[in-house]
């Protein structure tokens, strides 16, 4: 019989990153304290804050997290192909989104409480998901899959992050502040929806057929 290799057992630091986000996306980032984090943990608030001086560290930490995360899935992709790609490409972006949905929920709030991370926003959205973002529209538009001019692209790269990014603020706010699964649903619908004016004409009818499964 063979051994399966053991798993690395995560350290302190990567647990606490990880209890983290679990409880932040349970019960909202507001209502969390360090002293939860370390509670949850079953450890002393002096270990917590031997890896973390505060909350803040903890989520600059998970941003960088979400933007290996999202970065990594845009480099690695290929543009879409068709109307069912451009759908899973899309409901892709939005199951990323929806793992750090905390920082989605509450976006500026959090921006405003740290100069470090809106610095690193800042640069995130100008310098790496911007040109990303333009790139898959204007390699879809050289497809067929859309028909763009270069005016087009420049506004829809904007909008298209607006409202991903907000999504789930809005959302959350017209269902009762609730937030479920169902969120990504409509957002990805919102997001098809606003692409439609645009999509190639071979590719219409998959695209509408696409946007009735919704």
């Amino acid at each position: 019989m063979v051994a399966r290799p053991r798993k690395n057992k995560p350290n302190t630091y990567e647990r606490i990153i990880d209890a983290s986000l679990k409880l932040f996306n349970e019960e909202g980032e507001r209502k969390i304290s360090t002293n939860h984090i370390s509670m949850h943990l079953v450890m002393s608030p002096g270990n917590l804050y031997y890896h973390f001086r505060n909350k803040d560290e903890i989520i600059m930490q998970l941003f960088k997290r979400y933007r290996h995360d999202i970065l990594t899935f845009l480099e690695d992709s290929e543009a879409p192909q068709d109307a069912a790609g451009m759908r899973r490409f899309i409901a892709d972006i939005f199951n990323i989104m929806w793992d750090y949905r905390f920082f989605f929920s509450d976006v500026n709030t959090l921006l405003s409480r740290s100069s470090e991370l809106q610095d690193e926003h800042e640069k995130f959205t100008l310098d790496q998901i911007s040109p990303l973002i333009a790139s898959y529209l204007e390699r879809m538009n050289k497809s067929g899959v859309l028909s763009m001019d270069e005016t087009d692209t420049e506004f829809f790269t904007v909008n298209f992050w607006i409202l991903i990014k907000y999504w789930f603020v809005f959302d959350k706010s017209i269902h009762n502040n609730h937030l479920d699964e169902s969120s990504k649903r409509r957002g990805l619908r919102q997001i098809l929806g606003l692409l439609r004016p645009y999509v190639g004409s071979a590719h219409r009818a998959g695209y509408d057929q696409e946007l009735e499964q919704l």
